[in-house]
């Protein structure tokens, strides 16, 4: 594997520049929660119409993670980033410079391509970077899963105040262009070294087919109706295009999805963890600002800076998840984690009763995500074969991505009819789960090269 044999100096500005990065790309993902109920009366259009604005950023995020991220491998992953980055800012600007429903629905579309900013960072520091700093480098550039929400909160709320819907998409742009000269200047290529094969154009249609059909429906089934034909037809729709995927992929030769390297025990259970994890760090985020909206009827704003704590803690922790995973390695740390967040889940249903508990609770939970977040990408690398490390990263985000996705379901079946108990509930049982996941034995395989 190629590293960067440079001063630390290098080094640190290097990741530095991705962890940057992938904290710019991430506001697409909070930005417009602060101001999604008044979008209906400002752009003429239904509530279901304008909540596409965050729908359709998830679904092309979701498929662009595993697509772009095999591409990466194939024609080098920071040509790929950059596109990414490039991406983000176009849409930021065709957003800001339009009231049109369509073209802000195109632009936020295509902002949804630069969610392959972290796996793509990982990739690269996994490949750039010397070992010894390695796990630090990627413990900060997955936090940011975190502290991008966190911080774009109350950030959003602030921006829609003084400047109003289009300054959040100013903001985004004028954002985006030191990321993308920071990568272009300072971030070397790494060699492609993926195998120079065709690129698998039928495996990529089908998986963006199968993903949009999924979900599609995990975002819309509670304005749909669980029952209704659109829902269950779609449903049943990605199941089976799923199912097809999975019979043309174990035929390829290069896939875009290598589906016997995602079966290693390995990665399969990195991955269920991922997906447990993000199902519940989303009840998490989604049910407190709830609560803090509700019962404590704080502004957007500041329920924003009730949860900024968990982001600060989890940048805090990066440092210390980096050491766990050196000294003690990704599965300790990945457990310890994932106990973390059990713990937050813990406190949140025995100690209700004050605005501090809320906020301890919340706390807790995201640094025990942050933990889990920053183990994460050190098993995938080490359970893959350099030349796919970009792809298998970008898998990992698609599994944390679809449960999230789950949780924003879920949280829409249950929020209309007073279930936040239950769905806190639903919360503790998945990172309790991920927790028994992670603790499975897994027989570690010595050449993967």
């Amino acid at each position: 594997m190629t590293t960067l044999r440079e001063p630390a100096t290098r080094t640190g500005l290097l990741t530095t520049v991705l962890a940057f990065t992938a904290l710019v790309t991430l506001l697409t993902h909070t930005m417009l929660i602060p101001v999604l109920p008044g979008l209906p009366e400002r752009l003429g259009a239904s509530p279901a119409t304008t909540s596409w604005l965050v729908t359709v950023t998830v679904v092309v995020g979701a498929v662009a993670n595993p697509l772009l991220g095999r591409l990466a491998d194939l024609f080098g992953r920071k040509r790929v980033l950059l596109l990414a980055v490039v991406a983000f800012v176009l849409g930021s600007l065709l957003c800001a410079l339009t009231t049109d429903l369509t073209l802000l629905i195109v632009g936020r579309a295509i902002q949804g391509l630069s969610t392959v900013a972290i796996p793509l960072g990982i990739s690269l520091i996994a490949a750039l970077v010397p070992a010894e700093r390695r796990a630090g480098g990627i413990a900060l550039v997955s936090a940011m899963l975190g502290i991008g929400g966190a911080v774009a909160l109350p950030l959003a709320g602030l921006v829609a105040d003084v400047w109003g819907f289009h300054g959040l998409f100013w903001v985004c742009f004028l954002a985006g262009l030191p990321a993308l000269a920071a990568v272009h200047w300072l971030v070397p290529e790494v060699p492609a070294n993926g195998e120079r094969a065709p690129v698998d154009l039928v495996g990529a249609t089908l998986l963006v087919l199968a993903l949009t059909a999924l979900l599609l429906p995990l975002s819309r089934g509670a304005e749909w109706g669980w029952d209704s034909p659109l829902t269950l037809g779609l449903l049943g729709a990605a199941t089976l295009g799923l199912a097809v995927f999975g019979l043309v992929e174990l035929r390829r030769r290069a896939p875009i999805v290598d589906l016997r390297l995602a079966a290693r025990a390995s990665v399969l259970l990195t991955n269920l963890s991922a997906f447990l994890t993000g199902f519940a760090l989303f009840v998490n985020f989604l049910g407190t600002v709830t609560v803090l909206q509700t019962r404590y009827e704080l502004s957007v704003v500041a329920s924003g800076l009730y949860m900024l704590p968990g982001g600060l803690l989890m940048a805090a922790l990066s440092p210390v998840a980096a050491r766990l995973i050196t000294r003690r390695g990704g599965r300790f740390t990945l457990l310890i984690g994932c106990a973390g967040v059990v713990l937050g889940f813990a406190l949140r249903l025995a100690l209700d009763s004050s605005l501090w508990h809320v906020v301890l609770a919340t706390t807790v939970i995201s640094g025990g995500a942050g933990l889990a977040y920053s183990a994460m990408p050190a098993l995938i690398l080490d359970a893959t074969p350099p030349a796919q490390a970009a792809a298998a990263n970008g898998l990992n985000s698609l599994a944390r991505t679809l449960g999230s996705s789950v949780a924003s379901a879920v949280f829409g079946a249950l929020a209309a009819t007073g279930g936040l108990p239950l769905f806190f509930l639903l919360g503790t049982i998945a990172a309790l789960l991920a927790t028994l996941v992670v603790a499975v034995p897994v027989r570690t395989r010595p050449d993967i090269s």
